[in-house]
C-alpha cells in the first residue's frame, strides 16, 4: 500500500511548482536593477523574480537578498516574471520593533508623508501611523514639513478585533522630549552649576534653556548689583553659567541664580568699612528723594536728599550729582545683616551752623559774594553753603542813591537777624553806615537857626530838607508871626526860608522848626536897637 504522507508531500511540491503565486520566502542574487525594477536569480525558480527597485534601497547588483514571492506576472512580450516583495519581509521583521517602541519607549526614525486634519501621517519601519498636532512639537507656522525626518515613539497601538491585521498606530514626538526632560531633571540638584542658553529677556528676568529643560533667572538673582535693564547686560542666544536654587518636580520648574556663583559682597562689608569712613563711589541712580551710590561691585548705599547740604532745605539733586559720576561720600550708617548702607555728602564738611550763634551773631559784619538777585533783595554767600538775605529796604537809607547788584558782586553786610531753628540770616548794607538821622543828631540842636529850601507846601505847614533823608516841619502857626489865611499865598516850593529848630523828637525822628520865632526875635532886636539909638536922658 503506498505511503500516504509521501504522496501528500509530492502533491504539495507539484502545487507549489504550478501555483507560484503562493507566498513563500526565497533568497536570490540581484542580476540587474533599472529605474523601476530589480531582477533576481532564485535557485529552483524557472524564471526571474522581479522586485520594485524602491524596496531594495541600499542593495546593488550581485547582492543576495531575501524576498517574499507573491505571484506570477505576464508581461506584454509574453515574458513571465515571478513577483516578489522585500517590503513585506521588512514589515514582518519590524513589527517587533514597533511593539518594543510601544512597550519600552524605544525611539524610531520616521518620515512625515502627509498633513491631515488634526496632525500628520508618519511612516516608520514601513508602518504608517498618526502623529497628532498635540504630540508633534511642530509649529503651526512651519511650512514644507512633508518629507521631514522625525524621531518618534509609538504612543498607542489599536488592533481591529474583526481584522487582526488592521492595526492603528499613534506616534509621538513630545514623549521623547518629555523622557529627555525627565532624565535631565533627575540629574539636577540644588546648588549644581549648569550651562544655560538665554532664550528670552524680560523686564523681570531671563528665560533659559538647560538642555531640553526650561529655567528662569529672576532679575534679583542676575547680579549682586542692582540692574535696571537686563538687555544691557545679556543677549538672547548667549550661554551662561548659573546655580540651581529651586526644583519643582511636579511642574518641572527650575529657578537659577547667577549671582550665587560669587560671594555675597555684603557678607564681609563690615570687615572692610566702618561708619565715618570716606569712600569713593559711582552714582548709579538719581531719584527725587536721593541718589544711590555704588561703593564696591554689588554694594549700593543711599544718599538721602537731607544729606546733600547742611544749609539748603529745598534742593535739586541733579544739581549735585549725575548718574555715572564718580564722587566721594561718607558712611553714615552700616548694617550688613539688613543690607543697609546710608551715605552722606554734607558730612564731608563741617556743619557751618554748629557755631552760627558765634560766627553769625547779630551785629557781626560779614563779607560775601552775591549768588542770587531777586526783585525783593539779594542772597549773599558768606560761607560755603551759607547764604544771608538782604532786603531791598536794607540796601540804602532814605535819600541815598539807589544801588543795583549783579551775581558775583562782593559786598559787606551787618547781621541784623539770626534764626537758628530755620537756619536763616538777615543782613543789612545800610546798617554799616550812619543813618541820615544819626548824622542830623550830630549836626542839629534845638535853638539852631537854619536857612533851607521848601520841599513841600501843605495845608497844615511846610516841609524843608535839612539833609538828604531828613526833613524838618514848620506848622502853619509857626510859619509867620502874622495871621495867614492861606499858607500858599505866602510860600511856594523852592523858596528859601530861615527858621529855628524848636523841637527834636528822637523817638519819632521828627524835627520841628519855626519861622515865626525868627521873625519875633528879629522884631524885638530891631526895637531894642531903635531904643538904644533914640533914647533921651531924663535929667
Amino acid at each position: 500500500m503506498p505511503n500516504l504522507n509521501e504522496n501528500h508531500d509530492d502533491f504539495l511540491a507539484m502545487l507549489e511548482e504550478y501555483l507560484p503565486n503562493q507566498e513563500k520566502r526565497v533568497e536570490g542574487t540581484i542580476a540587474s536593477i533599472d529605474m523601476n525594477y530589480a531582477y533576481l536569480d532564485v535557485p529552483g525558480e524557472r524564471t526571474a523574480v522581479r522586485v520594485r527597485t524602491e524596496e531594495l534601497e541600499g542593495y546593488k547588483e550581485g547582492d543576495v537578498v531575501e524576498v517574499l514571492i507573491t505571484g506570477l506576472l505576464e508581461s506584454d512580450d509574453d515574458q513571465e516574471y515571478i513577483l516578489a516583495s522585500r517590503k513585506k519581509i521588512e514589515i514582518e521583521k519590524n513589527w517587533s520593533k514597533i511593539e518594543d517602541s510601544f512597550e519600552n519607549k524605544t525611539i524610531l526614525e520616521g518620515t512625515i508623508t502627509k498633513k491631515i486634519k488634526g496632525g500628520y501621517l508618519v511612516q516608520a519601519l514601513f508602518y504608517s501611523g498618526f502623529l497628532p498636532n498635540s504630540l508633534s512639537e511642530i509649529s503651526e507656522k512651519e511650512a514644507n514639513v512633508i518629507g521631514k525626518k522625525v524621531s518618534v515613539i509609538v504612543k498607542d497601538i489599536k488592533v481591529d478585533p474583526k481584522d487582526k491585521k488592521n492595526k492603528k498606530i499613534t506616534y509621538s514626538v513630545k514623549d521623547i522630549k518629555s523622557m529627555a526632560q525627565e532624565k535631565e531633571f533627575s540629574a539636577l540638584d540644588i546648588d549644581k552649576v549648569v550651562d544655560c542658553k538665554i532664550t528670552d529677556i524680560m523686564e523681570f528676568g531671563l528665560a533659559v534653556a538647560i538642555g531640553s529643560l526650561r529655567g528662569f533667572i529672576h532679575i534679583s538673582e542676575a547680579s549682586w548689583k542692582r540692574l535696571e535693564k537686563l538687555a544691557d547686560e545679556f543677549k538672547i542666544g548667549e550661554t551662561i553659567k548659573a546655580v540651581v536654587v529651586s526644583l519643582d518636580e511636579a511642574k518641572k520648574n527650575i529657578k537659577l541664580s547667577i549671582k550665587k556663583l560669587e560671594k555675597d559682597p555684603w557678607s564681609s562689608l563690615e570687615e572692610e568699612y566702618k561708619v565715618g569712613d570716606e569712600v569713593d563711589g559711582v552714582v548709579t541712580k538719581v531719584l527725587q528723594y536721593g541718589a544711590f551710590v555704588e561703593i564696591k561691585p554689588g554694594v549700593e548705599g543711599l544718599v538721602h536728599i537731607s544729606d546733600f547740604s547742611w544749609t539748603k532745605k529745598k534742593l535739586n539733586i541733579s544739581e549735585f550729582v549725575k548718574e555715572g559720576e564718580k564722587i566721594k561720600v561718607k558712611i553714615v550708617e552700616l548694617n550688613s545683616a539688613d543690607r543697609k548702607l546710608k551715605l552722606g555728602l554734607k558730612q564731608l564738611v563741617a556743619n557751618p551752623w554748629e557755631n552760627a550763634e558765634t560766627n553769625f551773631a547779630v551785629g557781626e559784619v560779614l563779607k560775601g559774594k552775591v549768588v542770587e538777585v531777586k526783585p525783593f533783595g539779594i542772597f549773599v554767600e558768606i560761607e560755603s553753603g551759607v547764604d544771608a538775605f538782604v532786603h531791598v529796604s536794607d540796601f540804602t537809607w532814605q535819600g541815598e542813591e539807589a544801588v543795583k547788584f549783579e551775581i558775583g558782586n562782593e559786598v559787606e553786610l551787618k547781621v541784623i537777624e539770626l534764626d537758628l531753628v530755620e537756619k536763616k540770616i538777615k543782613g543789612s548794607l545800610k546798617a554799616l553806615r550812619k543813618s541820615p538821622w544819626d548824622k542830623a543828631m550830630e549836626e542839629y540842636k534845638e535853638g539852631l537857626t537854619v536857612e533851607r529850601k521848601i520841599k513841600t507846601v501843605a495845608d497844615f505847614g511846610l516841609f524843608v530838607e535839612l539833609n538828604k533823608g531828613v526833613d524838618g516841619f514848620i506848622p502853619t502857626q509857626f510859619a509867620s508871626k502874622d495871621f495867614i489865611k492861606d499858607i500858599r499865598d505866602k510860600f511856594k516850593e523852592g523858596d528859601i526860608v530861615k527858621a529855628q529848630i524848636v523841637e527834636i523828637n528822637k523817638e519819632t525822628q521828627k524835627i520841628k522848626l519855626s519861622i515865626k520865632k525868627i521873625e519875633i526875635e528879629e522884631k524885638n532886636r530891631e526895637e531894642r536897637e531903635l531904643i538904644e539909638k533914640y533914647s533921651v536922658s531924663g535929667e
